[in-house]
C-alpha cells in the first residue's frame, strides 16, 4: 500500500479524466489500483483537496466581488481599535443560530464613523464561513433594495419571491452598511422586515454591518412604520459589536 496525500487541485491524478467529479472525493480517500511496474494500492486522501475545491465554489456564490476576494483575517491589518471585533468573528460560530450587529464606534475624528472596517470585516468572515463548507450570501443592503426593485418592474409575484427567498433561506446572511438605504414609501422597510422576521423565526444568523446604532435603524426605518419591530427583532436576535477608529481609506490617501 502506498500513501499519498492530494493538497491542491493541480495536483489531482485525474484532472484529465472526462468523467472525474470532485464529489468523488467527498469521503477523504480514494484508492487507486495500479499494476505496474508490479501490482499495488494507492491509498490518496484528498480531504485538504476536496475542502479547497468545496470552499472556491461556495465563494464563487458567495456574493464577493472584485478586490473584496482578497479581504481575509489573515491579510488583515489588526489593531487596537479592530483586535477585539476580528477576535470575535474568527471565533464565531453560526451553527448556534444566533447574529451579529456591527456598528460604528464613533469619535470626535471620525463622527460618521465611515472607513472602520466594518465591510472589511463582512467580506472576511465570507471567507472564514466558505472555508468552514458553509453556504452564506454577502450582499450591501442597498443591492438588495435594489435587486427587489428589479424584480418590482417584472410585475410579477414570482419574480420577487425568488430575491426574497434567496435572503431568507441562504444558512448565513451579511448583510452590509444597513442604514444607507432610500426609501420612497413603506415598501422597501416592509420587505427588510419580511427578511429579517422570517430569518429570526427559522433561527438562521444574520451578520449586518451599518453606522448606525439600533435607535437610529429604527428611525431610518420609520418610527411609524417597521422601524421598532426591526430594531426590536435585531436586539433580541444579535450580538452587538462595535467597531471604531480612524477613516482607514482616508489614512491610507494622506
Amino acid at each position: 500500500m502506498v500513501n499519498k496525500t492530494i493538497h491542491d487541485p493541480k495536483e489531482c491524478p485525474w484532472k484529465d479524466d472526462y468523467f472525474r467529479k470532485c464529489e468523488d472525493c467527498k469521503n477523504g480517500q480514494r484508492t487507486v489500483e495500479r499494476w505496474e511496474p508490479k501490482p499495488h494500492r494507492i491509498m490518496y486522501d484528498v480531504s485538504a483537496c476536496f475542502r479547497e475545491v468545496r470552499y472556491r465554489e461556495l465563494l464563487q456564490k458567495s456574493g464577493l466581488v472584485g478586490i473584496e476576494l482578497e479581504h481575509t483575517f489573515e491579510a488583515a491589518v489588526i489593531d487596537e481599535h479592530n483586535r477585539a471585533v476580528y477576535r470575535r468573528l474568527m471565533e464565531w460560530d453560526p451553527t448556534q443560530g444566533r447574529g451579529i450587529y456591527i456598528s460604528a464606534d464613533k469619535s470626535p475624528d471620525n463622527p460618521q464613523g465611515n472607513g472602520t472596517g466594518k465591510s472589511y470585516a463582512l467580506h472576511a468572515l465570507t471567507h472564514r464561513l466558505c472555508r468552514m463548507g458553509i453556504r452564506c450570501l454577502y450582499a450591501r443592503t442597498v443591492d438588495f433594495l435594489m435587486e427587489l426593485r428589479a424584480a418590482y418592474d417584472e410585475n410579477t409575484q414570482e419574480s420577487e419571491w425568488r430575491v426574497l427567498d434567496r435572503y431568507i433561506h441562504v444558512p448565513v446572511l451579511l448583510w452590509d452598511d444597513m442604514g444607507k438605504e432610500s426609501f420612497r414609501t413603506e415598501w422597501g422597510p416592509e420587505r427588510f422586515y419580511y427578511v429579517i422576521d422570517a430569518r429570526v423565526r427559522l433561527g438562521k444568523p444574520i451578520v449586518i454591518s451599518s453606522n448606525f446604532d439600533l435607535p437610529e435603524i429604527e428611525e431610518r426605518f420609520g418610527i411609524d412604520n417597521f422601524g421598532p419591530a426591526i430594531a426590536s427583532r435585531l436586539a433580541g436576535f444579535c450580538e452587538f459589536l462595535k467597531l471604531g477608529g480612524p477613516d482607514r481609506r482616508l489614512r491610507r490617501v494622506k
